[in-house]
């Protein structure tokens, strides 16, 4: 994986957006472009999340998405998105060489001076929808499961734009992002989801996810 490095870093405060429809909220999500920044526990410095709810903390501390799941993206929305410019999807960085087949629950990489561990998927929200003026974003990206993922940061430092993502643990290869995006939109068994949710690693509010759809399968049954 050494043709995996950081293409592009954004970070954004918090905002108000308004919206054609007459609907505004305070969001962070269309982060600039900077060349490097200091990450802590809790993410970047310069950047921040809206929705504290559902956005932002230990297990969120960086979002990331993958060139190809950009060019995937605009494909199935019919958009010309540029991951150049200002966040489209909120991301924190735009990756070469990684994407959601490839990247593992669990996995560590080396990124400048920062050791990060992928910690969930992506869910989508309706907000996805409203930045991108395209009202079936937050569908397309849940069903496709091109979301990106997030990570929480073991080892605080700084990142640089180009810098490689060094692969320095995985110890769950056979669970990609993919499979785990899988899970919410279509999943296969109640063994399956149980052997998601013994994943340490694996965020909880991510399982609390999970725990819908086994319930979901389990009353089915």
């Amino acid at each position: 994986m050494s043709n995996a490095k950081i293409l592009i870093i954004k970070t954004g405060l918090i905002e108000t957006l308004t919206f054609p429809y007459g609907s505004s909220y305070e969001s962070a999500i269309r982060k600039k472009p900077v060349p490097m920044v200091k990450v802590h526990t809790l993410g970047a410095e310069g950047n921040d999340v809206g929705l504290k709810a559902h956005h932002g903390g230990v297990d969120k501390a960086l979002f990331f998405m993958s060139d190809v799941s950009f060019d995937a993206l605009n494909e199935l929305l019919g958009e010309k998105f540029d991951f150049h410019g200002s966040a489209i999807y909120g991301e924190n960085f735009v990756v070469s060489g990684l994407h959601e087949d490839n990247v593992c629950i669990g996995d560590r990489y080396k990124i400048g001076t920062t050791l990060l561990e992928v910690s969930q998927p992506r869910k989508p929200c309706k907000r996805l929808s409203h930045n991108t003026k395209n009202e079936n974003a937050r569908e397309v990206i849940h069903q496709s499961g091109w979301t990106g993922w997030y990570v929480r940061v073991i080892e605080e430092g700084e990142i640089h734009q180009g810098d490689e993502l060094i692969l320095q643990h995985r110890p769950y290869p056979e669970w990609t992002i993919r499979r785990l995006n899988t899970l919410l939109s279509a999943p296969s068994s109640v063994a399956e989801l149980e052997e998601a949710l013994a994943i340490e690693e694996l965020a909880p509010a991510f399982k609390r996810s999970v725990n819908s759809q086994l319930r979901n399968l389990q009353q089915a049954a």
